[in-house]
């Protein structure tokens, strides 16, 4: 319980301090209006893609919250900057109604990471739901992440239930594994992150679940608490090491209060 309550009040000051000094853009997918956009509440951006192109620029050190309404985001996003000097949040407005996406179906995005992002201060992701893509969250060089709320869905997989669902055989999952309907992707591939908080996550009919590789430090605690794998073909929760040496890999992450069901490789991968 302590451990709990001490986690929820270090997410809430993250959050908090973000809230007080960024710059809130509003996103609406669902505005058809020929205004020129600017991300004001009354002239939002109608997509994510053009509001980050606009306002995540390399050597900025101003802090935005990307507020999306209810609806559906479609596009890639790739953003590496050459200095962590800028940090943001992208926050749905909950997972059952805001989808983020790199293609309309993951036929058409399987090949592209939904959210990527490289050098960073700070990388916020919050109640929406993430599909169709090869990994869902990608953040790499950054110095904080927070996910919290988010669901990550037919990532690195279309989700075909009799391939997910442990009813095939050996021949039958390696057809699949070698088809059209896989790449080489997941839920999230959080690499090189200093300090890492998720909470209340969730992955299900992805290929990989929550892969953390080289993540963690020494001096500040991560955190992975109360998220949720369902049906992935490989790993639930894997804290990875890049160079498999032992010169790398995770450290100081506290992985607590998660289930994994019906993963093919293991639950928990250390």
């Amino acid at each position: 319980c302590c451990f709990k309550y001490e986690g929820g009040d270090h997410i809430q000051d993250q959050i908090t301090e973000l809230n007080t000094s960024a710059t809130t853009i509003f996103v609406d997918s669902s505005r058809v209006d020929a205004y020129t956009e600017n991300g004001s509440r009354m002239r939002p951006y109608k997509t994510l893609s053009a509001a980050i192109t606009a306002k995540l620029v390399d050597g900025s050190t101003t802090s935005y919250i990307f507020k999306l309404m209810p609806g559906v985001y479609t596009n890639a996003i790739s953003v590496d900057h050459t200095a962590k000097t800028q940090s943001f949040r992208i926050e749905g407005s909950g997972r059952g109604v805001t989808f983020i996406q790199a293609g309309s179906t993951f036929a058409a995005g399987k090949d592209s990471n939904v959210l990527y992002f490289r050098d960073f201060k700070r990388v916020e992701l919050a109640d929406c739901t993430v599909r169709y893509g090869l990994y869902g969250f990608y953040p790499r060089n950054v110095s904080e992440v927070l996910c919290e709320r988010v669901k990550f869905e037919y990532l690195g997989s279309d989700g075909t239930q009799n391939r997910h669902d442990q009813s095939g055989t050996q021949a039958e999952q390696a057809a699949f594994w070698a088809s059209t309907s896989t790449s080489s992707g997941g839920a999230c591939r959080i690499r090189t992150v200093f300090t890492l908080t998720m909470n209340d996550c969730e992955a299900e009919y992805c290929l990989r679940g929550f892969r953390v590789q080289d993540t963690g430090n020494t001096s500040t605690s991560s955190t992975i608490s109360n998220c949720r794998v369902f049906r992935v073909l490989e790993s639930g929760v894997y804290l990875a090491a890049g160079s498999y040496s032992g010169t790398d890999g995770c450290q100081n992450i506290t992985v607590s209060g998660c289930s994994v069901t019906e993963s093919f490789n293991n639950s928990f991968l250390i």
